[in-house]
């Protein structure tokens, strides 16, 4: 009959060593309760553990961190080239606008110009003249309304020319001179040109400045060829001398 020695539980004993610093003391050995023993491993447990979620929470939130930053140079990095883009767009718009600004210059010498050419500043004669101011009295509903004017003395032959771009407005036979055209200039000037010879031009027709209105002629009993010229804006009769560009 076989029989088994029974194995005998080892016994593990823990002690704690006290050492004192005091010469006249002797050094304890002293066994921990077993109570003391587990609550020793329950904290080391517990510390090991918390450690552990530290250093885990500390790695999310570096890995969260690290995402956000790579977001955020991404978004960086989106926001720069749609700068870049703003920005090639702004210049492309500056561009035409200044091509735009150029032609509105253009266009307003153009205008600048046009309205220049129809202020009637220019000599209504092709070539120099004796001139006379006179006042010109007319008897309108019973009142007798003076009216400004130059006389001009030239030889025959002389054109008598428009002072300004225009339109002629009204062609008529009149019973000082013998005829009268009249140009309206589109900016409240009107000039009126009077001599006795048949006019070269119709109500209706666009005239330039220098354009040919008569061809003057001496009169009977050897007067001398003859223009009346006056000057009408808004309404009002002015002195020709007040604009007219004075050649002769």
């Amino acid at each position: 009959m076989n029989t088994k020695k029974k194995r005998k539980k080892r016994r593990v004993n823990h002690y704690v060593v006290t050492v004192s610093d005091m010469p006249s003391q002797d050094t304890h050995l002293r066994r921990l309760p077993h109570g003391l023993r587990r609550l020793i491993a329950l904290c080391i447990l517990l510390i090991v553990v918390a450690v552990t979620i530290i250093v885990a929470n500390n790695n999310y939130r570096a890995t969260v961190l690290a995402a956000k930053e790579e977001a955020y140079q991404e978004e960086i990095s989106r926001l720069s080239e749609e700068n870049n883009k703003l920005t090639e767009q702004n210049a492309i718009l500056q561009d035409k606008v200044l091509i735009l600004s150029e032609t509105v210059n253009e266009k307003n010498e153009v205008v600048n110009a046009i309205e220049e050419r129809s202020v009637p500043t220019g000599f209504p004669l092709s070539v120099a003249a004796d001139l006379n101011e006179k006042k010109e009295v007319l008897q309108i509903d019973g009142e007798n309304v003076t009216r400004p004017m130059i006389e001009f003395t030239a030889p025959d032959g002389t054109y008598i020319v428009a002072a300004g771009d225009g339109t002629v407005s009204y062609v008529a036979e009149e019973i000082s001179y013998g005829w009268e055209v009249r140009i309206d200039h589109s900016n409240g000037y009107v000039t009126s040109y009077r001599t006795n010879t048949e006019p070269k031009v119709k109500v209706g027709d666009e005239v330039s400045r220098g354009g040919l209105l008569f061809e003057m002629k001496a009169g009977d009993d050897d007067d001398p060829a003859k223009l009346g010229y006056q000057i009408i804006y808004n309404d009002e009769y002015i002195n020709p001398s007040d604009i007219l560009e004075i050649n002769g």
